[in-house]
Parts: C-alpha cells; sequence; structure tokens
C-alpha cells in the first residue's frame, strides 16, 4: 500500500480551506511517520489556528451583544455633603441586566480582586499606601478571553473599616471594569464628576477647594496613614492646589498618632 496520502484537489474555495486545517495537516503528518520537530511545529501552528479562530468568533458574537444597546440606570442618589452629591448605577444592577445578553451571546465574566499597599511618592516622600485591583474578565464560549484592570484607594469614610472601605473601593471598580470591557453606557450625563470635581478637578471653585481641605482635614485625625493614603489618592493638579494646607493636615496627623488617637 502505498504511504503516501492521496488528496483530490479541491473543486472550490471552502473546500481548499477545510483541506488546508492546521489540525488535518497534523493528522496527515502523524499518518505518515513525521518526526517529533514536524509534528511539534505543526501542533503549534494548530493552537495558533484555534487562536485566531477564537478571537474572531469572539467579535462575532460581541458585535451582536452590542447590538442590544442596553443602557444601565442609575438607582442610587450619594450624598456626600459639602463633598457634593449624585446618582450612580449599582454593581447589581449591572451584572442584571448584562448577564442574560451576554449569556444569549455566549459570553460570562468574572472578577479577580486584590488589597494591598502601592509605594508612592508623597511630599517627596515614599510612602506605602493602602490599594486596590480589580480585574475583569470578559469569557467567551469559544475560548477566548479579554480582560481589563482598574486600580485605586480605598474609600474614606470615617465609619466603616478599612476592610468595608477597601470593599466599597473594589464594588467600584467592579462595576466601573465590567461597563468598559462591554462598552456599556449608563442613563443620563455622568453625575460622579461632580463629586471629583469637589476633590479638586481643573474646574474647581473657591467652595470645592474648601470642600477639599475638610476632607484632608478629617482624615488627618486618624494620624499619618490615613492622611497618606488619602493624599495619594489624588491627582498632581489636586495636590498642587492643596500644597499650602498640606504643611497644617500633616502636623495635624502627626499630633493625632503622639495622641494614639487613631487605630
Amino acid at each position: 500500500m502505498n504511504d503516501v496520502i492521496e488528496m483530490k484537489e479541491p473543486t472550490s474555495a471552502a473546500s481548499l480551506q477545510q483541506v488546508a486545517t492546521p489540525a488535518l495537516l497534523l493528522q496527515m503528518a502523524v499518518q505518515q511517520g513525521a518526526d517529533m520537530d514536524k509534528l511539534k511545529q505543526l501542533m503549534d501552528l494548530q493552537e495558533r489556528w484555534e487562536a485566531n479562530e477564537a478571537r474572531k468568533a469572539f467579535r462575532e458574537d460581541f458585535a451582536g451583544f452590542r447590538g442590544e444597546n442596553i443602557i444601565i440606570p442609575k438607582t442610587k442618589h450619594v450624598d456626600r455633603g459639602r463633598g457634593g452629591s449624585f446618582d450612580q448605577a449599582e454593581y447589581d444592577q449591572v451584572t442584571g441586566r448584562l448577564s442574560p445578553a451576554l449569556s444569549r451571546h455566549g459570553f460570562g465574566f468574572r472578577h479577580d480582586q486584590k488589597f494591598g499597599l502601592k509605594r508612592m511618592m508623597i511630599d517627596g516622600v515614599e510612602n506605602d499606601v493602602g490599594w486596590v485591583w480589580v480585574t475583569c474578565h470578559l469569557e467567551h464560549r469559544k475560548g477566548h478571553t479579554e480582560s481589563l484592570e482598574l486600580e485605586g484607594p480605598p474609600g474614606d469614610l470615617s465609619v466603616n473599616t478599612p476592610t468595608q472601605n477597601m470593599q466599597t473601593t473594589a464594588s467600584y471598580l467592579k462595576r466601573q471594569s465590567l461597563l468598559a470591557i462591554t462598552g456599556t453606557a449608563t442613563g443620563g450625563e455622568d453625575d460622579e464628576s461632580k463629586m471629583r470635581k469637589s476633590r479638586g478637578s481643573e474646574q474647581q471653585g473657591e467652595g470645592e477647594l474648601e470642600a477639599m481641605v475638610e476632607f484632608g482635614r478629617d482624615a488627618a485625625m486618624g494620624g499619618m496613614k490615613a492622611l497618606t493614603a488619602w493624599w495619594g489618592g489624588l491627582t498632581a493638579k489636586q495636590r498642587s492646589s492643596l500644597n499650602k494646607d498640606f504643611p497644617s493636615m500633616r502636623a495635624a496627623a502627626q499630633a493625632a498618632d503622639r495622641g494614639g488617637n487613631h487605630a
């Protein structure tokens, strides 16, 4: 029996594509007794081909999902007093509205979260500040996965424990990463920008700067560790606007440390 596998000439481009798949070439190589190097090359080619097919399937089904044009309503009102108020979408609303549509198109998602410390330069001194990392994974039934990582400082509510403040940030990052990786919009204008302005955006007014100073003084009451974590969460522009106020905040934090007024 002839060891060479005879293949009929394909009659169309579709049949040629079917014949030329790496899986079939690998099968032919095994049958013909190809050496291990050749088999390994074909196996690597098969893996790359499958990964590319998975990416194409991901894109095709993602286009179908985006066609549903889901808008998440902002159902929760948050009032931070002088820090501003805003409406926001809640994480359970985001997952509840996205999950059925994602599943219909072959998608699932999950989040990894990590709590730890991040080394930052603050006022010319390196410090370890509390930090939160969240990674959202959007997974397709054909095997392709895309991921997005967001990070940020923990929340600053004095009524919360440090762990609760970490969880507050994690919940926010999970919501935002899922919205971002799926390209999903929330209803209405971005009201949360009001809070960011109160903490020192480019358009902040005197009243907003005063509110931010108040936040800093509150943080200082918890000592240098709390003040450092709050300061590390600000942008360079925000820190610049607070340069003249920070020395007094730092002095208050050091006094709090000496007095043992924080945990």
